[in-house]
C-alpha cells in the first residue's frame, strides 16, 4: 500500500500554484487581447464612416513614441537587472549611488547655429577626432540617417525626453542599447556635430540643459 501511495500521490500533495496567478483571469485576458485585436482589424478593414472616429484615435495612439527607457528603467529598478538585449556589460548598480546633477558635457566646443535659427537644434564646432557622448542616461531607440542631419543617434531618457546627436562620423552604439551619461555614442563629422533635446514632443534650446559657452 505505501508502494501504492508514493506511485499515484494524492491531490493535496500537488505542487499549488503562485497564489497571484489566476487561469479565469488569465483566460480572461487572453480574450480580451483576441477581442481587441479582431475589433481593430474589422475597424481598419471596413470601408463605413462609422469607423473613422476610432481609426484616427488608434492611428493618434501609435504614433507616438512608446516610452521605452522608461519602461527598461522600471524593469531594472524591480527587478535589478536590465532587459537582456539592452545591454552587454552589465554590472548591478551601487546602493545608494549619487547621480550626477543635471547633464553631461556631449563634447567640448562652440555654437556656430543657435537653437533661434532652426527652432530644433544647434550647431557645435568641435576637434576633429571629438567623440560625442550622451548628455543623460537612457536607451537608443534611432541610430540611422536624417534627412539635413546625416548620420544620426536618438536617445530616450526615463522622463520620456528626447535628445538627438547629428552629422556624425560613426556609430559606437546600436538600437535599443542602454547608455550610460557620458558614454561615448560616436565620433563627429568634420569636426562639427548637431545636438537637439525633444520635451513632451517639443524641441527646447539645449544650451539651456548644457552649457557651452
Amino acid at each position: 500500500m505505501k508502494e501504492e501511495k508514493e506511485l499515484f500521490p494524492l491531490t493535496e500533495d500537488k505542487e499549488e500554484l503562485h497564489p497571484l496567478f489566476s487561469w479565469e483571469r488569465f483566460l480572461f485576458k487572453w480574450l480580451a487581447a483576441a477581442a481587441l485585436v479582431l475589433a481593430t482589424a474589422i475597424m481598419f478593414q471596413h470601408p463605413s464612416p462609422i469607423f473613422e472616429e476610432g481609426q484616427g484615435w488608434m492611428k493618434k495612439t501609435m504614433e507616438n513614441e512608446f516610452p521605452f527607457s522608461k519602461a527598461a528603467e522600471w524593469y531594472e529598478n524591480t527587478l535589478g537587472e536590465p532587459l537582456p538585449f539592452t545591454v552587454e556589460d552589465w554590472a548591478p548598480k551601487e546602493e545608494n549611488r549619487e547621480e550626477a546633477p543635471g547633464f553631461a558635457l556631449p563634447a567640448a566646443g562652440r555654437i556656430l547655429e543657435d537653437f533661434q535659427t532652426n527652432g530644433q537644434g544647434i550647431l557645435i564646432e568641435t576637434g576633429p577626432t571629438e567623440e560625442v557622448k550622451a548628455i543623460k542616461e537612457g536607451t537608443v531607440i534611432f541610430t540611422g540617417t536624417k534627412e539635413g542631419l546625416g548620420k544620426t543617434i536618438i536617445l530616450q531618457h526615463a522622463d520620456n525626453s528626447e535628445s538627438w546627436y547629428g552629422h556624425l562620423a560613426s556609430s559606437s552604439v546600436q538600437s535599443y542599447e542602454r547608455v550610460k551619461a557620458g558614454s561615448t555614442l560616436a565620433k563627429a563629422e568634420a569636426s562639427q556635430f548637431y545636438l537637439a533635446i525633444k520635451r513632451d514632443g517639443v524641441f527646447i534650446d539645449p544650451n539651456q540643459a548644457v552649457q557651452f559657452e
